[in-house]
């Protein structure tokens, strides 16, 4: 209709009458203007997206559904990577964009047919469960018979009297970790003790959450405050 390709029928004066709910066409009118109102009733608002359905127009249900449409336009004609605008859009509010999550450290160790597995404890960031381990191997973190490997964010130190090759025999994708724990198809008759520090997201809902926002940076007591982002 909006387009010219499908004829419209005009009174004398040149207007055309258009028989939908007015009501809901002025949101249409506004939007094909520039401007975007969200109606607060949800009623309404599927109302609305059926109005809009039915002369193909593509009204946002909601805010987020608007915001996200724009950056995604944003980021097709510009060329932009969608997780870089993102992250510009919540630096600007002094937010991080980042689904919340913690870090667990798990402890394994097996001796031919006996097996301990725990979690030590688990913590707010990466560094705090690095410290954590730093704290549990102490002086052994340097030592020969330690072996380091990372996936992803995920690190894992393994203590043994192994070497890596033997290591690789024992234990199931040695090479080829993912990330989560350790498993033995053969149980060696050695001890064995593994740390492993994982990130897990913490479930429930992200609209239950309220946002993180962006640490303080203070580089002593007698000099002004620095603030990243935005603290209103």
């Amino acid at each position: 209709m909006f387009s010219g390709r499908f004829p419209l029928k005009m009174d004398n004066s040149g207007a055309c009458f258009i028989d939908r709910d007015g009501n809901l066409f002025k949101y249409l009118l506004n939007y094909l203007h520039g401007e975007v109102w969200i109606p607060e009733n949800e009623e309404t608002r599927i109302a609305l997206q059926e109005e809009a359905d039915y002369f193909g127009i593509p009204y946002p249900y909601s805010l987020v559904d608007h915001l996200a449409n724009e950056m995604e336009t944003y980021c097709l004609r510009t060329n932009v990577e969608l997780k870089k605008a993102l992250v510009g859009f919540c630096d600007s509010y002094g937010l991080i964009c980042t689904k919340p999550t913690v870090w667990v450290l798990h402890y394994l160790n097996t001796s031919g047919a006996s097996c301990e597995s725990r979690v030590i404890g688990i913590y707010a960031t990466k560094a705090d469960g690095t410290t954590a381990i730093e704290k549990e191997l102490g002086g052994r973190i340097n030592s020969k018979n330690i072996y380091k490997r990372e996936a992803g964010n995920n690190i894992q130190y393994i203590w043994s009297y192994y070497s890596v090759t033997e290591l690789k025999k024992i234990m199931d994708a040695f090479e080829a970790w993912e990330g989560r724990g350790a498993s033995y198809w053969r149980v060696p008759q050695e001890l064995i003790e593994c740390w492993t520090l994982e990130e897990h997201s913490l479930k429930g809902n992200l609209q239950n959450m309220s946002p993180v926002r962006k640490r303080r940076i203070i580089d002593s007591p007698a000099k002004v405050v620095t603030v990243i982002g935005s603290e209103k």
